[in-house]
């Protein structure tokens, strides 16, 4: 009598795709749903150690050399920045070096994740993405219906579950981004791809008016522009023209809000020299007052020191600006300059890291449009402080797991099975 070898009921392709949809499901709540999408992240942190962990012992273990990259990446910016929160966790400012503390961790699990996402893409398949891809839009729209829900209530500028506006619009365009990677890689349909640019745009666009971000506003077009031309080099020479005037339309349909909003940035600008107490002006007294706080040591200073230098400065070569001398002491407006004026060259050298490596890997491994999502991450951070919550670090990581998950395999093919 023949006995048949019966085959696992789950394989390690299924569970890699079940993971991949569990962080899609994670993303999409993000940012209207509290708590939940981190202890989904951990869950599929403990999944993923565990799948390594079995290939190890089965002696399957896949060495990728742009997953150790990623990888390395992420758990150097997490280690400083958890080191750090240790050494100062007696600083006056605890809930800074709390933040960070916090923040580190789940860099150090992301870089983990982020190699068995990105080592083992092999196994994702076109069902499994275009899973993702329904999960990721209805999130957006979710988030969608959540934010003109919170419009309506209060009449202020949205934050859904972040501290601020202008954080939440960066949130929300990397899981913008997502959705349009992974609906890219499930359609391959100009036509079909076409509808999903439009309505991912349509979306980013409508939540971030919400927002009020200028420097949302003012980039996204240009992100969008951007992918268009990296995943769409035929149709330039037809589409370009017309996307454009459709972008300096919708324009035009910025609320009054808005515009005041965008018009200030030239007024404030103009009139820094003679009245800095103004949003741009208490920015530029910031970002001095920060550059005059740097401690050019190993491992930095506790935000104690970098606190009362900045504050210093502020009083004696910016008139006192009173917006600035009251926010200096929670970030600085700009990652890298509040990464080095805190954890000094080491922090330094991991945010330029994680900078450099997420822009390169896309180029080396295509699509080349994912280069759009790191853009982001470089253009937002140059404007504000966006890797110091807790919230923002998961939305970021799990977005870097989603869309670096579509990466070409070393082939130089993506996988199509259904």
């Amino acid at each position: 009598m023949l006995h048949l070898k019966k085959r696992p009921v789950i394989t390690a392709r299924l569970a890699y795709q079940a993971i991949f949809i569990v962080i899609c499901t994670a993303l999409s709540t993000s940012l209207f749903v509290d708590a939940y999408p981190r202890k989904l992240l951990y869950l599929a942190g403990y999944a993923s150690l565990l799948f390594m962990a079995i290939n190890i012992k089965q002696r399957n273990f896949v060495f990728d050399r742009v997953a150790l990259a990623v990888a390395a990446a992420l758990m150097l910016i997490g280690t400083i920045r958890f080191t750090w929160g240790e050494m100062y966790s007696h600083a006056q400012f605890s809930d800074i070096t709390s933040n960070y503390r916090t923040g580190g961790k789940l860099f150090i699990i992301s870089g983990l994740m982020a190699y068995f996402f990105i080592a083992w893409r092999h196994y994702i398949t076109r069902r499994a993405v275009l899973i993702g891809f329904a999960i990721l839009l209805a999130g957006l729209i979710a988030t969608t219906g959540f934010a003109v829900h919170e419009h309506l209530l209060t009449g202020l500028r949205i934050q859904l579950l972040t501290d601020s506006a202008g954080t939440v619009s960066y949130l929300i365009t990397a899981l913008a981004l997502c959705t349009l990677f992974t609906g890219y890689r499930a359609v391959e349909h100009v036509g079909g791809r076409i509808c999903i640019f439009s309505i991912t745009f349509l979306l980013n666009t409508l939540l971030l008016i919400l927002t009020e971000s200028r420097a949302g506003v003012l980039t996204l077009p240009i992100l969008y522009l951007g992918f268009f031309c990296l995943t769409h080099a035929r149709l330039i020479r037809f589409a370009l023209i017309p996307l454009v005037v459709l972008m300096a339309a919708g324009f035009t349909m910025l609320p009054q809000s808005v515009w005041q909003r965008l018009d200030s940035i030239r007024t404030e600008i103009g009139s820094y020299n003679t009245n800095n107490d103004t949003s741009i002006g208490a920015r530029f007294s910031i970002w001095k007052g920060g550059d005059a706080s740097i401690s050019w040591t190993l491992m930095g200073q506790s935000p104690d020191e970098r606190t009362s230098k900045a504050r210093q400065f502020i009083v004696d070569h910016e008139r006192k600006n009173p917006e600035a001398y009251k926010n200096v002491q929670y970030h600085l407006h700009d990652d890298i300059l509040e990464t080095l004026s805190l954890q000094g060259i080491a922090g330094g050298v991991s945010i330029l890291v994680f900078y450099l490596v997420l822009l390169i890997v896309p180029l080396t491994r295509r699509p080349s449009a994912i280069t759009i999502l790191p853009v982001s991450f470089v253009i937002f951070g140059l404007t504000d402080t966006v890797l110091i919550q807790s919230l923002s670090v998961t939305t970021i990581c799990l977005s870097v797991f989603i869309s670096y998950a579509l990466l070409q395999t070393a082939e130089g093919s993506n996988s199509s099975q259904r």
